[in-house]
This record gives C-alpha cells, sequence and structure tokens, in this order.
C-alpha cells in the first residue's frame, strides 16, 4: 500500500476531480490544503518550485497531480499512481 500525500486546495477544481477519483478507487489519501494551511504552500513551494496544486507526494517521491493546460484525466491519473 502506498502512503500518499495530497498538496490541494478547495477551489481547485483538478484537486476535486482527482479526490473524487481515488475515493471511488479507494485510493487512501492525506490532505494537506494550501490555503487553509499556509505552512504547507510553502513546503509545496520549497520542494517544487511553485505553490500549483494538485502535488502529490507518493511514496516520498513528489509527482505533478496534473497535465498543465488539459483537464482532470482519469488516464493519467491511473498512470501517475500505478492502478
Amino acid at each position: 500500500m502506498k502512503q500518499i500525500i495530497l498538496y490541494s486546495a478547495a477551489f481547485c477544481g483538478d484537486c476535486r476531480a482527482l479526490k473524487n477519483w481515488m475515493d471511488r478507487n479507494g485510493i487512501s489519501y492525506v490532505v494537506r490544503d494550501i490555503r487553509e494551511h499556509p505552512e504547507y504552500a510553502r513546503e509545496l513551494e520549497e520542494k517544487t518550485g511553485k505553490q500549483g496544486v494538485p502535488y502529490l507526494v507518493i511514496d516520498g517521491e513528489w509527482k505533478r497531480g496534473y497535465e498543465p493546460g488539459k483537464p482532470f484525466s482519469e488516464a493519467f491519473a491511473r498512470a501517475l499512481l500505478g492502478v
């Protein structure tokens, strides 16, 4: 079982889509909302150079949770999470 941390924000449509997809597929994760907790925003920026969400840490590896300029894709999510 993978340890997944999802950096997210309530305003983010891609974040909501990814969370909904992960919930439907029984994928466990911990949410770190960058607007509710500014320390998470700082951490995200320190690690990635930006505050773009969604971003995930999967078993300690930082991965962008979206494809720039594209809407949420189930195929992308499956590849990202290896399911």
